[in-house]
């Protein structure tokens, strides 16, 4: 277990898990959404909404692996689209900030593939607290709209903080990942 404190979150604990795939599988769902189409007329005029139909695939990935103790685990994974098969080792690596017990699969490495995956969503939040971010800037957009000229002083600063944590949080995640990439697994 390895910790990380990334300068603009909380700080969170590496945990990993290595083992022989015994065996994995793959699925795939599609979600669909739309709306619009409704519409009205009154004495022979009237009109109606555009219809938007939109659709992601998510795609779903389990793994069983074997630890060289024996011990085995299971792994569901969201949208990684993990390429593996049995007897390939692989390790899968989780984030849990501190003070909760619960964390986010952050990458997967196949040492037989030498191939890595990242979750590239779950990363980015182990490192920026996007919250934080938007109310900096919701911050910076009201000192401008409010204050007059001393907003534009105060609102550009805030947006100058943002833009300083955002390159930070960049370089801490490219960090992350060379570690990962150079990391020792058992």
């Amino acid at each position: 277990m390895k910790t990380f404190n990334p300068s603009s979150t909380a700080a969170f604990d590496l945990h990993h898990f290595s083992g022989i795939v015994e065996e994995s599988g793959k699925n795939m769902e599609t979600r669909v959404s739309g709306g619009g189409g409704g519409g009205a007329t009154y004495q022979g005029t009237g009109g109606s909404a555009p219809i938007s139909i939109s659709s992601t695939t998510v795609i779903h990935d389990q793994l069983f692996l074997t630890n060289s103790e024996g011990k085995e685990r299971s792994f569901q994974l969201q949208d990684f689209n993990l390429a593996c098969r049995k007897g390939n080792q692989v390790s899968v690596l989780w984030g849990i900030k501190k003070g909760k017990s619960k964390g986010s699969y952050l990458a997967v490495k196949n040492h037989s593939t030498d191939q890595l995956f990242f979750d590239e969503n779950e990363v980015d939040k182990m490192f920026l607290n996007l919250w934080m971010q938007a109310l900096i800037v919701l911050g910076g957009v009201l000192a401008i709209f409010v204050i007059s000229y001393l907003g534009y002083i105060i609102g550009g600063g805030l947006f100058f903080l943002v833009w300083r944590r955002w390159q930070t949080a960049k370089k801490e995640v490219a960090d992350f990942k060379q570690g990962i990439r150079e990391m020792p697994f058992d």
